[in-house]
């Protein structure tokens, strides 16, 4: 017999899933690009600029963290939901291959879990999406030089 809880669970999975669709474009970690002259800087302009760091070094940890969060919820609901649902059909060699699936897919929580406590704590940083860095790059050049290498 399946859990009456079942269809919540599968409701909260679904909406966690739209929110994490939906702030799908703010989990892209946004790259800093330190002027090459700093040392040429007024001191007041470092400390600027190692405060932009700092701060955009923070958004970055805390977006990447609230994803992966979400991320993490939506797993372990998708494995609720398989424990929920009415196996009594299976023998038992299946039974037990399910719940040997579902202690695999629970250390995938356990794992993106802890890559959450790495972000937070400063130990891993978030990674940074190959397209933006070359975007903003381009940005960059174009700022400083008037136009992408290569370009006429």
């Amino acid at each position: 017999m399946e859990s009456p809880d079942l269809e919540t669970v599968e409701r909260v999975r679904a909406v966690i899933e739209e929110l994490i669709a939906y702030r799908s474009h703010l989990a892209v970690s946004v790259p800093y690009f330190a002027p090459t002259d700093i040392a040429d800087l007024t001191p007041a302009k470092q400390l600027s600029e190692s405060r932009i760091k700092e701060e955009n070094d923070y958004g970055n940890r805390v977006r990447a963290a609230i994803q992966m969060s979400l991320a993490a919820a939506a797993a372990s609901l998708r494995l609720a939901e398989s424990m929920m649902r009415d196996d009594s059909q299976l023998d038992l060699r299946e039974r037990q291959q399910n719940l040997a699936q579902c202690a695999r897919d629970a250390q995938s929580c356990r794992d993106v879990a802890g890559h959450v406590v790495a972000l937070l704590a400063g130990k891993e940083a978030p990674k940074l999406d190959a397209l933006m860095e070359i975007r903003k790059l381009k940005e960059a050049i174009h700022e400083r030089f008037g136009r992408w290498p290569g370009s006429t």
